[in-house]
């Protein structure tokens, strides 16, 4: 994909992108490659490229989400039991190692 768009002219130079967007820099190069980075420079060009871009994942996430969950405690006693783990895990690495 890069070679065509080198071609015709729309390929990005993320260096240039890393000083002036650093953002949406970290986005294009640590993202899934989408057309969207192809339409920011060159013919095509298109002014909406940058929020496609940064909205990417909401667009791919939405379509799963099935049903709105009231409250969220599920969620916060879930995350809470992970970082426990987490925090004994290292405890016992650590007391291992020593």
């Amino acid at each position: 994909m890069d070679g065509l768009a080198e071609e015709i002219g729309a390929r990005l130079n993320i260096k240039r992108l890393f000083l002036t967007d650093p953002c949406l820099a970290f986005r294009v190069f640590f993202g899934p490659c989408s057309p969207y980075q192809f339409r920011l420079t060159g013919p095509g060009k298109w002014d909406g490229a940058k929020a496609a871009i940064l909205t990417q994942w909401d667009r791919a996430i939405n379509p799963t989400r099935t049903r709105i969950l009231d409250g969220g405690s599920e969620l916060i006693s879930l995350t809470l039991l992970l970082k426990i783990l987490a925090v004994l895990a290292l405890v016992c690495a650590f007391v291992l190692l020593m």
